[in-house]
């Protein structure tokens, strides 16, 4: 008779209660051009004109820019009959707003004749021959050189006006007087927040192309030196992260509004912690990154700049983040809204092309880097498409992820 069949014995012993979970690190870079300037360029065609070349008496130049509360705006333009004359604002520029609000008029008080100090002076008039000797004299006014020689006065030789024309723009007249003692070349121009974008009183020129635009009236190279330099620069803040399973949104829903748990903070603050502490509470593997390596402080990251932190996951779990583009009313910086399945193994991978920017939909939207209302939108979140061009994402930010070897 045969033997009964014995019970099989499993050989892989008793499963875990919960399954080991993985530890990732996750790096957050600030990658972006640490621009000098905000915008930049030049007016070579007098108004009414179709050709470059000086304004003459009874002519103008006109130009239009952006700028925010915390810029100002610099030009140089040439004392067309002088050796290395120019007419430009002091160091510091020209305040474009006053407590928040545009300014606008007539801002010719603000604008002296400078001396480049590359050339010896002659007698300015249609009869000066532009030949001096070279010279490495500091950038000084014209009324302190003492060279005894007439330039008349900006008052009667220049009408500057400022207009604002909504949205952040403004726009500069340059009117030559018809009574004025000279012809200006040229135009470039400049919206900075840092002081002496062009030059500085008491200094010598820099070579960055003043020296051509005050002694021939060009302004190539100073405005492609001040274009090549400008740009939008924002910081990035403060990382808010959340380790969640297939199918849930922890921290957004594309297409409906904030649910009013800390997004809208994080998104027009740049304060994680309020969702933070929302998502902690709903049981949430969760929390928030703010210390950039090599700093012992919290604060966000300025161009080369990193955020690096860990994280713990189980297999097939999902990872959802959000920071602020700073320099924005309500932008950030998201995965989709159901995040990114963690399924990463030792090698660093970068996952920069997961992250997309998002438009929070509680603050309206301004010309980036000219924050300055806090106008409420009652949006939703959404794609970032408020029709304004912004850097592409991994132009600003960079993502890269790995597991940790046990």
């Amino acid at each position: 008779m045969q033997d009964e069949m014995e019970e099989p014995v499993l050989k892989k012993g008793s499963l875990p209660d919960v399954v080991p979970s993985k530890m990732y690190t996750v790096t957050v870079e600030n990658v972006s051009t640490n621009y000098k300037f905000f915008e930049a360029g030049a007016v070579a065609v007098p108004d009414g004109e179709s050709e470059a070349g000086p304004a003459f008496p009874g002519h103008s130049f006109t130009f239009s820019f952006h700028a925010g509360p915390a810029h100002k705006l610099s030009f140089a333009t040439m004392y067309g009959l002088s050796n290395d004359g120019f007419y430009a604002p002091s160091g510091q520029g020209i305040a474009l707003y006053d407590n928040g609000t545009p300014v606008t008029g007539n801002i010719t008080s603000q604008i002296m004749l400078w001396d480049a100090g590359t050339q010896m002076n002659q007698m300015p008039g249609p009869d000066n021959p532009h030949n001096g000797a070279d010279t490495d004299d500091p950038v000084q006014l014209m009324s302190e050189v003492g060279d005894g020689y007439d330039y008349g006065t900006v008052a009667t030789n220049l009408k500057v006006m400022l207009d604002y024309n909504g949205g952040h723009m403004f726009t500069v007249t340059i009117e030559v007087l018809a009574g004025a003692t000279t012809a200006v070349s040229p135009v470039a121009w400049v919206v900075h927040s840092m002081e002496n974008p062009i030059f500085e009183a008491g200094m010598t020129d820099w070579d960055k192309g003043l020296e051509d635009l005050a002694e021939t009236g060009n302004p190539g190279p100073l405005s492609h030196y001040l274009t090549w330099n400008s740009g939008y620069v924002s910081p990035v803040a403060p990382v808010l992260w959340a380790v969640h399973e297939k199918d849930e949104m922890p921290i957004f829903t594309a297409n409906t509004p904030d649910r009013g748990e800390g997004l809208e903070l994080l998104a027009e603050t740049g304060n994680p912690g309020d969702l933070a502490a929302s998502l902690i509470s709903m049981d949430y593997n969760a929390g928030a990154y703010a210390i950039p390596d090599g700093s012992n402080a919290a604060g966000p990251l300025f161009p080369g700049d990193k955020y690096t932190f860990s994280v713990d996951a189980k297999p097939n779990q999902y990872l959802s983040i959000a920071s602020m583009l700073g320099n924005s009313n309500d932008i950030f910086f998201a995965f989709g809204d159901g995040g990114i399945k963690l399924a990463f193994g030792n090698d660093i991978e970068d996952i920069t092309h997961e992250v997309m920017l998002w438009d929070a939909g509680t603050e309206v939207n301004e010309y980036p880097g000219t924050k300055s209302m806090d106008e409420d939108e009652g949006g939703l979140v959404r794609l970032l498409d408020d029709g304004f061009t912004y850097p592409a994402v991994d132009k600003i930010i960079k993502v890269t992820i790995h597991k940790n070897k046990k």
